[in-house]
């Protein structure tokens, strides 16, 4: 064989591998617009259609205030490809338990979902969607309002991340894995119908191809959940084919919070926890909430001293 045609033989390797590790990219990292198709009106919920700017960059991000009657309010953030109404996990009803246990919740679409303004791409600029919300509510609802993140799967990741540099009362991390790249060669076999080890083998072409097309870094969860202050609440179903349970125990043996608590759920698959017990996941969580909450007198600012 002639050195020409050696070389000839690279180029069309190195060709097909850029060519599909760039198809991988904008399979897995790109996220499409998923419309709504329902309002908490339908199960009898009041709300509030709200609009805030994102953090930085000002992208309009809509979503809905649905009020209770405490001084704390939650945040949701959904799934990688989820907007603010997600069937999977049925979050209308999730919102419903949180109100009906009196608390003030939150559900928003981040960038390029629902309703709001962008280009969505997976686990980018949560920190500036998700401190919108931060900031919208407390805005809304005064400096003194306490807040409390809830994050599923990807959700969970993006909300473990931002909370390591920014003080929140509480979050729970439902089905949050501590890998990305683990995460998405298990997405991309399950979508290409490929061995896993060879969707490895394009890893590092997709984060190129990520980073080049999208602008695409790549932050795990692992990395940075020992940075983060404030108690967290682990979920887990022990049916997930997606995270297992030793990954939920390492990132709560990471985290080293005495405060914190690790909440294993029977049967339950990714993100099913709340469908396999609804009342036992909206108890669970208010709890763990509850355990935080100030009392009234401890929400007010002090009185100024008289001249």
């Amino acid at each position: 064989m002639s050195q020409t045609t050696v070389w000839a033989i690279v180029g069309i390797v190195v060709l097909v591998y850029i060519i599909l590790s760039t198809l991988a990219a904008f399979v897995l990292v790109r996220i499409p617009r998923l419309p709504l198709r329902d309002k908490p009106s339908s199960i009898g919920l009041e709300y509030e259609d709200v609009s805030f700017p994102s953090r930085k960059d000002n992208l309009t991000l809509k979503g809905w205030f649905m009020p209770g009657r405490k001084a704390f309010t939650i945040i949701l953030i959904t799934g990688m490809r989820q907007n603010r109404v997600d069937y999977r996990i049925n979050s209308l009803n999730m919102a419903k338990g949180f109100v009906e246990k009196g608390f003030n919740v939150l559900f928003f679409d981040q960038r390029g979902r629902g309703e709001s303004e962008g280009r969505g791409i997976v686990l980018t600029n949560f920190e500036k969607d998700i401190g919108g919300a931060v900031d919208f509510v407390r805005q809304k609802k005064g400096a003194d309002e306490q807040i409390g993140l809830i994050g599923l799967s990807a959700g969970a990741a993006a909300t473990v991340i931002f909370s390591s540099n920014e003080e929140v009362d509480a979050v729970v991390a439902d089905s949050c894995f501590t890998s990305t790249s683990k995460v998405f060669a298990q997405k991309g076999s399950a979508m290409s119908k490929l061995p896993k080890p060879i969707v490895r083998l394009f890893g590092l072409g997709i984060w190129m191809m990520a980073r080049i097309m999208y602008g695409y870094r790549r932050t795990d969860p692992a990395d940075k959940i020992a940075s983060v202050k404030c108690p967290i609440l682990f979920i887990q179903g022990d049916k997930d084919d997606w995270v297992s349970i030793d990954v939920t125990e390492r990132l709560y043996k990471i985290s080293n919070n005495p405060n914190d608590e690790i909440w294993f759920v029977p049967n339950a698959g990714h993100t099913k926890t709340f469908g396999i017990d609804p009342e036992g996941y909206i108890e669970r969580i208010t709890a763990f909430f509850s355990k935080f909450e100030r009392k009234p007198a401890e929400n007010k600012q002090p009185m100024a001293a008289n001249n």
